[in-house]
């Protein structure tokens, strides 16, 4: 026993609505080749607007021709789309649905419904032949697989409530292909973001913007002079499709202070989320498309129980050879506990910086979120860019042991 299909009087027909492009069209090519196309067009242009230099074409052998746009292979037609295309993530699907009576019998009550768009439409009745139009919009937010699901309820002409379901499926494809890549430094990130135009057309980017989580503030570092658009020289933000182009922020956390407590330190140093990318960009015809990422993460690169801040130069700003300077750096217990710590300075990690005085120094005891100033004295032996300062710290109390590798770095006059 096979089960018929039950047949309704309403069709449902839905049609993407698509920004036009030029027809396409065959050129007939002349017998003779090397007839220029663009040669009416130059001496029409140097007619009416001559160069300092008098008319720069003058001189030239242009093959003269009467029909120059035959050859072109664009029209001045526009045409739409013959297939349903490509649907991309950040794009808006727009669609003509139309529900039309084919029986010969007035149907009444008509309402259809679309979950995935939570839109609605419904008309009292319609005659023989009458046509419902109704458009609908989406914005694709995700990757993958759509289906467009229609239910339209209608009441027959012989008083019966009828349900016509249908459902229509389509890809959203990713038209960039965003990646990043975090490096720190110092209590400051580095974030590189590299866009990739993955669509088989251009497209032109009218806004990459970078918002940034909190404690952090952005810096964009891809202006210069306080104009975006010099970065990428004439193109600005058009992209051939394949193009690849590449970002850079800086994102600061707060500026210590004395009243900087180990919480707030804490709580940047452990931040993992730093932000958001917003992307606007424009297709063919002046298309819209909006991308926003996730929210972006990085490995937190975490506390040391004792840190060392804003390390500098005391009272100078140069360095001369074998003339000895001193350098400054506030030590911060960050622990949950009291310590007890030392400083020893390591003489032989940077020889040609030899410390002035006891390499080993006694902060005493540093309560939690205390800080202590460390003054060191040092004497430069070659010129050029020196580094100095590698030190170990040392909590008589727990034990703990810290390592810094070095303090600062300097040019040595």
């Amino acid at each position: 026993m096979s089960l018929m299909r039950e047949a309704h009087p309403l069709t449902l027909k839905v049609m993407r609505l698509s920004r036009p492009v030029l027809a396409e069209t065959q050129p007939l090519l002349p017998l003779d080749s090397s007839e220029s196309v663009l040669a009416q067009p130059l001496r029409e242009a140097e007619q009416s607007r001559p160069t300092a230099r008098g008319q720069i074409f003058s001189d030239l052998q242009l093959p003269d021709t009467r029909h120059p746009l035959d050859t072109f292979p664009l029209t001045e037609t526009l045409v739409l789309p013959r297939s349903f295309g490509t649907m991309f993530l950040g794009e808006t699907f727009l669609a003509q649905m139309c529900i039309c009576n084919e029986s010969s019998m007035v149907v009444r009550d008509v309402s259809q419904q679309q979950p995935l768009l939570d839109t609605s439409g419904s008309a009292q009745q319609l005659a023989a032949g009458q046509p419902l139009n109704l458009q609908i919009t989406h914005e694709i937010k995700e990757l993958g697989m759509h289906i467009l699901g229609c239910t339209i309820s209608y009441l027959s002409a012989q008083g019966e409530h009828k349900t016509l379901q249908r459902s229509f499926r389509f890809q959203a494809a990713n038209p960039l292909v965003v990646k990043t890549k975090v490096n720190h430094l110092k209590r400051d990130v580095l974030l590189e973001v590299q866009v990739h135009n993955a669509t088989p057309s251009p497209l032109v980017l009218e806004r990459m913007r970078f918002d940034p989580a909190s404690p952090f503030s952005v810096q964009d570092l891809n202006e210069v002079d306080g104009n975006k658009a010099l970065l990428w020289g004439d193109s600005g933000g058009l992209m051939q499709p394949g193009d690849v182009r590449q970002y850079l922020y800086r994102l600061q956390p707060p500026a210590v202070t004395k009243d900087t407590t180990v919480e707030q330190e804490r709580a940047v140093q452990y931040a993992t989320a730093l932000g958001k990318l917003d992307i606007l960009w424009r297709g063919a015809f002046g298309s819209v498309g909006r991308l926003q990422t996730s929210q972006l993460l990085r490995k937190s690169p975490g506390m040391f129980l004792i840190e060392v801040e804003q390390a500098a130069l005391l009272d100078r700003d140069t360095v001369s050879i074998e003339q000895p300077f001193v350098a400054q750096a506030r030590i911060r217990n960050v622990s949950e506990r009291k310590m007890a710590v030392s400083a020893t300075v390591h003489t032989h990690k940077h020889p040609l910086m030899m410390p002035c005085g006891p390499v080993r120094h006694d902060l005493g005891e540093l309560d939690v979120g205390q800080v202590r100033e460390l003054e060191l004295e040092f004497l430069p032996l070659a010129a050029g860019v020196q580094r100095f300062g590698a030190m170990a710290f040392c909590d008589s109390i727990s034990g703990y042991t810290r390592e810094l590798d070095y303090l600062l770095d300097v040019f040595v006059e």
